[in-house]
């Protein structure tokens, strides 16, 4: 992503307000995800994020420096896991109810997030669609609102999707975990290093080579999510407007 935006061609007044938008949704996104986790077990009886200082959606609590440094460098990140003490759960009966409704907390924020973004999007260009531009200063403010938005929209999706897949010590892999029968459930944990292994590995590729089959599985799992916001939207936009020649984001 850092590299596509330097070498676009814009200005550094350009870049350095990108940049500035980025920190902003990035900051967003992170501190949105990890809050639901938290307050989703607070909910549920668990009070350890609170009692930590980390049900805020203070920004700062939340960015962990070297996955944000991911997004920026190769489209995809994490932030500092809430922590959660599993055995504190205790409003509902079942136990995998509540650690999958934990789990799925953070990318139902993400989803909704993304889907807000959206609609905003759609809506401004509804909105432009029966206006005209009197100054350089209005398409400027309209490029800028756009942009925001698809980063909302785009960076969102990203996290949920990345969150999704089913390596620990993503929300995917909680949410599998769940599903698995309990005699077989310790036997499948010996394994998790070698899945977070293999997660890591992937992710040290993309670094390297700027590709990796990371990129695809985090595709596979938006695309689907994606349709389902974008089709009934684009639908109602009287602007029809290609995402990817607005916002280049890998």
């Amino acid at each position: 992503m850092l590299f596509s935006i330097l070498g676009s061609g814009r200005s550094v007044h350009e870049i350095i307000l990108i940049l500035a938008m980025f920190i902003l949704v990035l900051g967003y996104s992170f501190s949105i995800h990890e809050f639901m986790h938290g307050y989703s077990a607070h909910l549920l009886g668990d009070d350890t994020a609170k009692l930590m200082g980390r049900l805020t959606m203070n920004p700062t609590k939340h960015i962990d420096p070297f996955g944000a440094m991911m997004f920026l460098f190769v489209g995809f990140g994490w932030a500092k896991p809430i922590p959660v003490n599993y055995s504190k759960l205790t409003r509902l009966k079942s136990k995998d109810s509540m650690v999958r409704i934990v789990s799925v907390a953070g990318v139902t924020a993400n989803f909704i997030s993304a889907w807000i973004a959206y609609f905003l999007f759609t809506l401004v260009n509804v909105v432009v669609s029966n206006t005209s531009f009197t100054s350089s200063g209005s398409i400027f403010a309209y490029q800028m609102v756009i942009q925001v938005m698809l980063m909302f929209f785009h960076f969102n999706l990203m996290l949920m999707a990345f969150n999704l897949l089913p390596f620990p010590p993503l929300d995917g892999y909680h949410i599998l975990e769940t599903f698995i029968p309990v005699k077989y459930r310790l036997r499948f944990q010996k394994y998790e290093r070698y899945f977070s292994g293999a997660l890591f590995a992937l992710i040290v590729i993309g670094v390297i080579v700027q590709s990796s089959p990371l990129y695809s599985l985090v595709e596979m799992v938006q695309k689907p999510f994606r349709y389902i916001i974008q089709t009934p939207l684009d639908f109602l936009s009287p602007v029809n407007i290609e995402i990817n020649n607005l916002i280049s984001m890998n």
